[in-house]
């Protein structure tokens, strides 16, 4: 996310929408079904679960009483006006949030799920003519979403990086330690895997830029690919397949899990000592 001019989207809008359609088709009611429960409109549960409206504080009681919450979306409307994020990025929080298997590929900096609080204010200080209330918006926006690995049943998350992301000093020695070290207790985690691209591969398809793949049950793959100045969110059957090659083409030449390891360790203590 870049602190940009787009137009704004909220995130936490888009978590409430997916955790209410997820609840929503393990009951296996409809939007008709759901809204003559809670006497709103069927387009109005539809425009919420999308994310192009925003939910009120009687309406989100309606909700989880009917789909059977405990505070778990109502815990969401204090965020719902937190988040900057541009236009293009408004679809892809909500197919995250629902995705059972994540790939991610980044050419130049740690992922957004796996960066700690320091590592990412210090990239969204980057941005130019950010303000500092930006700056904490996008972070708390960005460690929210973080949740969905933390939760009882997280995404499958594989994760490449390619070596120059451990060597850039985003932030300083200090805050690449604790970045390093973060990245690693997060890879021992029994769904997590992180994996180094190393600079002896040379030319590789990473090389054109960074990518995240996601698989949604009951959808279409989706992928977000990264650009300087904005991104874009494709479920293009064409498209995803071409970068599930480019992810492929890479994990062929990724260092397994335990020197990829010991490669972040190393780099790690380097930073320790400075």
């Amino acid at each position: 996310m870049s602190a940009n001019g787009n137009k704004p989207v909220n995130t936490a809008r888009l978590e409430f929408g997916a955790r209410m359609k997820a609840r929503r088709l393990e009951k296996e009611l409809t939007h008709q079904r759901l809204a003559a429960q809670i006497t709103y409109s069927e387009s109005m549960v539809g425009h919420i679960e999308r994310g192009d409206r925003t939910p009120h504080q009687h309406f989100t009681e309606e909700v989880e009483r009917v789909l059977g919450f405990n505070g778990e979306l109502l815990e969401l409307l204090p965020e719902i006006h937190l988040d900057p994020g541009p236009e293009w990025f408004r679809d892809w929080p909500a197919i995250e949030s629902a995705a059972r298997t994540i790939r991610a590929y980044q050419l130049a900096l740690i992922p957004g799920l796996l960066q700690t609080e320091r590592y990412a204010a210090t990239l969204f200080r980057g941005e130019p003519a950010v303000v500092p209330e930006q700056v904490d918006m996008a972070v708390r926006a960005r460690l929210k979403r973080q949740e969905i690995l933390t939760r009882p049943t997280p995404p499958m998350y594989s994760v490449l990086l390619d070596e120059t992301v451990l060597l850039r000093p985003i932030g300083g020695a200090e805050v690449m330690t604790e970045q390093l070290a973060h990245l690693l207790s997060m890879a021992a985690h029994p769904r997590i895997t992180v994996r180094i691209v190393p600079l002896s591969a040379g030319v590789t398809a990473g090389l054109l830029g960074s990518f995240v793949l996601a698989q949604v049950e009951r959808s279409a793959d989706a992928a977000y690919l990264e650009t300087a100045e904005t991104g874009e969110v494709t479920r293009q059957e064409e498209r995803v397949r071409a970068i599930s090659e480019r992810w492929d083409a890479l994990s062929h030449v990724a260092q397994p899990t335990f020197v990829s390891e010991q490669i972040i360790r190393e780099v790690m203590e380097r930073y320790a000592e400075q």
